[in-house]
């Protein structure tokens, strides 16, 4: 009798939850067949259905369907981070001896990926200022078949014509990737401009609350199988939880970006008139160099501001170690404001001279623009200011003594 009782509860199930308001979570690792012929048919892929969570699964399927309604594209596929999506298209579209184009500036990691791990493998990777058109022209090789661009660039906030690379990409017929991470789709969408591909790392913006580790890209279904091939085969794959987490996220997209933005337009306003700023980087800026691509281009402007100040690292980490409200973290895109310091962080693999040439300098502190009322993280931003004026503190003195040499 005991033995029944526990068989009867572990096969207890809800077959159907088309009554729910709010989506479940598919929290399986496979799926049962009505008969030998229907697993043969869907492994086959004669008909379709679910196989087995590495890489089919409700929830993450319901996501990246959402995310493709975004992004205006055919088909979404979600990854486990940014990172594993760039690995998917490195490993899906490219071949020893084929040589990739990447953007100045971009996530410090995914150059050391393409240069550092993917040159081990005979694929050789150059870096072109991400404005520079001609620069883009004069370093195709003939062997080019990968163009990578992060636009607006993080951390300086540089512009990427998306139109005129696109051109540039399909005469060379390389495959065209525009990460999309600091403007979310609410305010960018690449592939009506003519990328191929458009690249999240979900887990800023779009998840917006600093859970989820994640990663997607979107595109066209001729481009989008191959990624599900290679996923299927990897096992670099979304949880279905992470995936459910995200789902929800997207219902209150549109309406966190527009707040994120407004808090970051009364930032920005109240930074450019401060005394020891040397300079802020924003797309929000009017005098911005690329002003009319930005306004073509855009819907919006990314919550990411940085910002020089007068001094070095020094000066910039006693800065971002007075802070009370702003969180020292190097995520963005979080309803909680964060801050960080570029050269020694997210972009502390590229070299002495490389961070100098993408103006990533010592002096240069990032924030990310959270939805705090936008009065305290000004009130926050005044207290730290105010902070450099001071002498370092003695329990900080040694702490500071050893900050240039590292």
């Amino acid at each position: 009798m005991y033995m029944e009782i526990i068989t009867s509860a572990i096969h207890q199930r809800i077959d159907c939850l088309d009554d729910s308001h709010s989506e479940a979570i598919a929290l399986t690792s496979a799926y049962d067949f009505n008969s030998a012929s229907e697993a043969a048919n869907r492994f086959s892929g004669v008909t379709q259905g679910n196989i087995y969570s590495r890489f089919t699964n409700p929830s993450v399927d319901l996501f990246e369907r959402k995310l493709a309604t975004f992004e205006g594209a055919e088909a979404s596929v979600a990854f486990s981070s940014g990172m594993s999506a760039y690995l998917a298209i490195a490993i899906t579209f490219l071949k020893q001896g084929d040589h990739v184009l990447l953007a100045s500036g971009i996530f410090g990691t995914t150059t050391h990926l393409f240069r550092q791990y993917f040159g081990r493998f005979g694929i050789t990777a150059s870096v072109v200022d991400v404005d520079d058109i001609n620069g883009w022209k004069k370093e195709l090789q003939h062997n080019t078949k990968l163009i990578v661009v992060e636009t607006p660039t993080n951390p300086i906030l540089a512009v990427a014509d998306i139109k005129q690379l696109s051109l540039i990409a399909k005469e060379q017929k390389a495959i065209f990737v525009v990460d999309n991470t600091l403007l979310s789709p609410v305010f960018q969408q690449p592939l009506a401009f003519g990328a191929d591909l458009v690249l999240h790392s979900v887990g800023k913006f779009i998840d917006g609350q600093g859970r989820v580790v994640g990663g997607a890209i979107s595109g066209s279904y001729k481009l989008i199988q191959p990624l599900k091939d290679y996923l299927r085969s990897s096992g670099t794959c979304l949880s279905a939880f992470n995936a459910w987490l995200l789902s929800k996220s997207m219902d209150t997209l549109y309406a966190r970006m527009q707040q994120h933005q407004s808090n970051a337009i009364k930032v920005y306003n109240w930074l450019k008139v401060q005394d020891m700023i040397v300079s802020v980087n924003s797309t929000i800026d009017p005098e911005h160099s690329q002003a009319i691509l930005i306004s073509e281009q855009q819907k919006g402007h990314s919550p990411i501001l940085t910002f020089s100040i007068k001094g070095g690292r020094i000066e910039a980490w006693k800065i971002i170690d007075s802070f009370e409200l702003i969180s020292r973290c190097t995520n963005i895109g979080d309803a909680k404001t964060m801050v960080t310091h570029p050269a020694t962080t997210t972009h502390g693999k590229y070299t002495i001279k490389e961070r100098e040439r993408y103006g990533i300098t010592e002096n240069l502190i990032r924030l990310s623009i959270g939805l705090e009322n936008p009065k305290d993280i000004i009130d926050d931003l005044n207290k730290a200011f105010d902070a450099i004026k001071t002498p370092i503190c003695s329990d900080k003195s040694e702490e500071y003594d050893h900050v240039l040499s590292l």
